[in-house]
């Protein structure tokens, strides 16, 4: 089976995925990645591998069986085009445990304000707490055992940070579209519709936002759900950005409206020509202390590439004829 990589990639993910591919998988390298040179090389190609798809290389494309995004967000695919060409594109979901992992980081930094206090006491403040004086920042940290999550959209990350979190006995409020989880979960949390989020949500303590990014998202998380958050909750981001309303979020965080913030997802990213930029042209978050601002890390560990396990299962899975996984919904669009 052959398969074209449409997008330039490390020389440790090629490595990486060569390490991982039955034998008779062979990779396709264009000479670069022009829409052009992807065009001359997709007559032969079985799956395009990677984050572009054009009409030009879906008409070339004869002998396509499937096309796999190695990561998880799909916000950027042109879902039009794939129902189109009756395209099958597959995403990968086998980074969900790290990303949880750094979404519980954030949290942890964000209750016990370890990133605000180091950074103080670098400029030998100690923000202890003295008689008539009113500290900038709390020096009390927030409580975990015990608290009150929330947690809107309970995919595979949703799900790996309720598990992160349960040794803390923590009490899991659940916000899907539908207002249903699997029956493996029914006992765990209690489940609500995202709707009825501004309903609950001034109980909650930690919000966690794990939802994909679409045309029904977008901007979803808006001024009546951080008006609805108690003044002491704690917002984490480790969906896409544009979930969350910039403007709402950066004066819920100034007029504290809520207690604070953790993102990891932005709205400005650097580029090759321009790579010292600041998460948003329009809100100065960076100036903020209840915020912990994270680079869009959560996918990368030094023990290896979790994000591109799933979509080599899936080109090995293609090569035996087992089902492939993640398929993604063109009429949901995720």
């Amino acid at each position: 089976m052959k398969v074209l990589l449409t997008k330039k990639m490390m020389s440790q993910d090629i490595q990486y995925i060569q390490s991982k591919l039955s034998t008779n998988i062979e990779l396709i390298f264009p000479e670069s990645y022009d829409e052009a040179t992807l065009i001359n090389n997709a007559s032969e190609a079985e799956v395009l591998f990677g984050g572009f798809f054009s009409e030009g290389l879906l008409i070339r494309a004869k002998n396509l069986k499937f096309a796999q995004i190695p990561w998880t967000g799909v916000d950027n695919l042109d879902f039009d085009l794939m129902r189109r060409y009756n395209v099958v594109v597959c995403n990968s979901h086998s980074n969900s445990a790290v990303v949880a992992e750094h979404a519980v980081a954030m949290m942890m930094d964000a209750s016990k304000k370890l990133t605000y206090h180091d950074r103080e006491m670098r400029a030998q403040n100690w923000n202890r707490i003295f008689p008539d004086t009113q500290n900038k920042i709390s020096p009390f940290s927030k409580k975990i055992t015990g608290s009150k999550i929330g947690i809107i959209g309970f995919g595979a990350i949703g799900q790996n940070i309720m598990t992160m979190l349960q040794g803390f006995n923590c009490k899991f409020h659940v916000f899907t579209r539908s207002g249903t989880v699997a029956e493996r979960f029914r006992s765990k949390v209690f489940v609500f519709q995202i709707k009825d989020f501004v309903d609950i949500a001034q109980d909650l303590d930690v919000v966690f936002v794990a939802i994909p990014l679409t045309n029904e998202t977008n901007g979803m998380i808006d001024g009546r759900f951080f008006n609805s958050m108690s003044e002491q909750s704690i917002l984490i981001n480790i969906s896409r950005g544009g979930v969350l309303n910039p403007a709402h979020l950066y004066y819920a965080l100034i007029n504290k409206e809520i207690g604070a913030a953790a993102i990891d997802t932005w709205y400005n990213y650097p580029t090759q020509s321009n790579p010292k930029v600041f998460p948003s042209l329009e809100f100065p978050f960076h100036e903020l202390d209840n915020i912990i601002l994270s680079p869009h890390r959560a996918g990368y560990v030094d023990s290896g590439f979790p994000h591109l396990d799933d979509a080599v299962d899936n080109l090995n899975r293609s090569v035996k004829g087992v089902p492939l996984k993640n398929i993604i919904s063109l009429n949901n669009t995720y």
